[in-house]
């Protein structure tokens, strides 16, 4: 069969861009050209792979400290599951008390053992395989970040549609988030908890608590699905949510609120209806809605597959998480029940602060959305709230307004939940804020995107906007930049500075003909409130001993013994002088007569071991433990502290060797100023430096 005849106009189409796979004909007219070339979006693997990118950018460029959380309830169990119990990370008493489920610090564990075999295989030193450990969890946690990043467009395609400015713009919100640079690549199971639920949130059937229609696809299974084609398996999808959901759960027991409103969307519906009833009076009437709960939302097909696979995802995830832990503590236990038992039965919570009832209204959501709050809370109100006539251009359909209704009151009712207990965090919260941005991103778009558009001509009200617009990317790189690179630096720095010490006189020092061989172990205290500072995933070295005040709280006792109770910081801070003269004793004080490591500086008689190097882990303080303490080689405190050490030091053998920036203030009066370091060997001045601000 021949072809039909062609002109020379439709032989000759026309190409867009670089996809040569992309042809349009002279019958299609300008406009329909251009809208098939906007609505060509980049592929969702070069997204991810830019995500990926950025974040890893974002997590190996922070160099403040946040929570002590970040270390020591993920890296240090992490440690001591990679290393051993000898390795000296620092277990806190949740991990004592069997309170975190292991799961998390066994990702890092698994990390760590990785990162040391790869040390081996490069032949790296010391040095550079001590920076790979303490980079390799930053670089875990940014891929975590990319994918919540990721998920939540995602997320914004499946409320608003595909390819839709909404979309773009939740991307655009979670990726300009100052929050989201501080916090997202850190190391907390908070932040593994959000990337797990925003992930979760594509996978959940939204469709299941809409009313079902005639022209709804129906599975092989017969259960609603988003999707147009019919082979999709949406027990498959719901497995893969009930599965990351359970383990959100699992990490963080109080996240489960989040599905109980999810859930009860989908099982329950609130139907009200109103009655227009007659009055005593004459020609008066009154409208009443009338309110009631039924099983309507999910078909009975629906309502059977979700409880029973919850059951099934949730039974798994419990198991493996009990043989997670059973391996960890070497015991059988549940870690959410003594989560819940000692940190809401006991109140121990409290110990840590308490917080106003209104914390996350005034505080925690203002420190999540930053400059995007208006937008935030616009876009909650508007989703509970929907105006009766919206823009035509935004999409209405009822499946955007029901899931973003849902949406709007889980983060509504979630943080007034929390708002019972008397201990309240942000980080508790931030699982929240990809709903937020997601919710965000309509009233963000209405308002910026006519000052943005090529195709609106150009007003002064339009340029006010463009203006405003980057005003607030400015304001977000500010205090994305000081929130990463100067408030609170001097805690990493320390640490960075330390590990240098002992790469310098510990690995690299050769003995001399003047000085006897260098010790085995070097030895570190912290004077500073407990956890202000990172422990063994930065101080890396096994041979580097350290000891640090203690703050644990008083587990298993009455409500009396806990008000009248001081821990191990309190009572320094209370009487420093009388807590170094009764727990250190007299410090080590100037010798000429003795030639050692430490050349003349001299410290308390010490017993020779086998080896002839001097002992010095006689203490039993060591690593976060509470008891005797011994005076270190490093004296590590905050300037705040100054005049006491000077005071209490004099005529020591301890000197100024180290200064570091730290911030320009501190709600915290014991963590105010620079952090000095004080030690014992003889340093020169080229040992003496400032820390620098940025």
């Amino acid at each position: 069969m021949s072809s039909p005849p062609t002109t020379p106009m439709s032989q000759a189409s026309t190409k867009f861009g670089l996809d040569s796979s992309i042809y349009l004909d002279d019958h299609k007219g300008f406009r329909r050209r251009a809208i098939e070339r906007v609505k060509e979006v980049p592929v969702s693997q070069d997204i991810f792979l830019f995500l990926l990118a950025f974040r890893i950018l974002n997590a190996l460029s922070i160099r403040t400290f946040f929570q002590p959380d970040e270390y020591f309830q993920s890296l240090e169990p992490a440690w001591e599951i990679a290393f051993g119990a000898d390795s000296g990370a620092w277990i806190t008493w949740e991990w004592r008390n069997h309170l975190r489920s292991a799961i998390h610090p066994a990702i890092f564990a698994a990390v760590y053992r990785l990162s040391l075999g790869l040390s081996w295989v490069l032949h790296l030193s010391p040095t550079y395989r001590a920076d790979l450990l303490v980079a390799a969890p930053k670089v875990t946690q940014a891929i975590f970040a990319a994918l919540g990043d990721f998920y939540t467009w995602k997320l914004g395609e499946r409320v608003y549609g595909s390819g839709s400015n909404e979309a773009w713009a939740a991307l655009a919100l979670t990726v300009c988030s100052p929050w989201q640079w501080f916090c997202s690549t850190r190391t907390l199971s908070n932040c593994l908890e959000t990337t797990l639920t925003v992930v979760a949130l594509n996978f959940w059937p939204w469709q299941w608590s809409m009313d079902p229609e005639e022209d709804d696809e129906i599975d092989k299974d017969g259960l609603r699905t988003n999707e147009k084609h019919r082979d999709v398996d949406e027990t498959a999808k719901l497995r893969r949510c009930l599965f990351l959901a359970a383990l959100a759960c699992i990490l963080r027991p109080t996240n489960i609120l989040i599905w109980i409103c999810f859930a009860t969307f989908a099982l329950l519906r609130i139907r009200t209806h109103g009655k227009m009833l007659s009055l005593p009076w004459e020609g008066m009437q009154i409208w009443v809605h009338i309110s009631s709960l039924s099983f309507f939302p999910a078909t009975k097909q629906e309502r059977k597959v979700l409880l029973t696979e919850a059951c099934l995802c949730g039974s798994l995830v419990l198991m493996l998480s009990t043989l997670v832990d059973r391996l960890y503590y070497k015991q059988w236990t549940f870690p959410p029940f003594q989560f819940l038992y000692l940190n809401i039965a006991q109140s121990l919570a409290v110990f840590y602060g308490r917080n106003d009832w209104h914390y996350y209204l005034s505080q925690g959501y203002p420190l999540l959305l930053t400059t995007f709050l208006p937008f935030g809370l616009i876009g909650v109100w508007q989703s509970l709230f929907p105006p009766e006539h919206p823009p035509q251009y935004l999409n209405n359909s009822i499946s955007t307004k029901t899931i973003k209704y849902q949406l709007a009151t889980t983060a509504v009712i979630v943080p007034c939940v929390l708002s019972c207990i008397s201990h309240k965090e942000v980080r508790f919260v931030y699982p929240l804020l990809p709903v937020l941005h997601t919710l965000a991103a309509v009233p963000f778009t209405t308002f910026f995107l006519p000052g943005v558009s090529l195709a609106i001509p150009r007003s002064s009200q339009l340029t006010a906007k463009r203006f405003l617009l980057a005003i607030l990317l400015i304001v977000n790189i500010s205090i994305a930049i000081v929130t990463t690179t100067s408030h609170q630096t001097a805690p990493l720095t320390v640490m960075t500075y330390l590990r240098n010490q002992h790469t310098k006189h510990y690995l690299n020092q050769p003995p001399s003909k003047f000085l006897a061989p260098a010790p085995s172990t070097m030895t570190v205290g912290f004077l500073m409130p407990c956890h202000s500072t990172p422990w063994r995933s930065h101080l890396v070295y096994s041979s580097m001993k350290a000891w640090a005040l203690t703050c644990e709280p008083p587990v298993n006792t009455n409500a009396s013994a806990r008000d009248s109770y001081l821990d191990e910081a309190d009572r320094f801070y209370a009487n420093p002088k009388q807590f170094l003269a009764t727990t250190l004793g007299t410090p080590p004080t100037l010798k000429k007569a003795q030639a050692s490591w430490f050349s003349w500086f001299g410290t308390r008689k010490r017993q020779k071991n086998e080896s002839g190097k001097a002992d010095m882990t006689r203490a039993d303080a060591w690593d976060g433990r509470e008891g005797r303490k011994s005076w270190p080689e490093y004296v590590v405190f905050f300037e705040q502290m100054e005049p006491t050490m000077q005071e209490f030091l004099m005529g020591s053998a301890y000197r100024d060797c180290w200064r570091g920036w730290n911030s320009w203030g501190h709600d915290d009066w014991r963590r105010k100023g620079d952090m000095l370091v004080w030690c014992l060997r003889k340093q020169g001045n080229k040992e003496k430096r400032k820390g620098l601000l940025w």
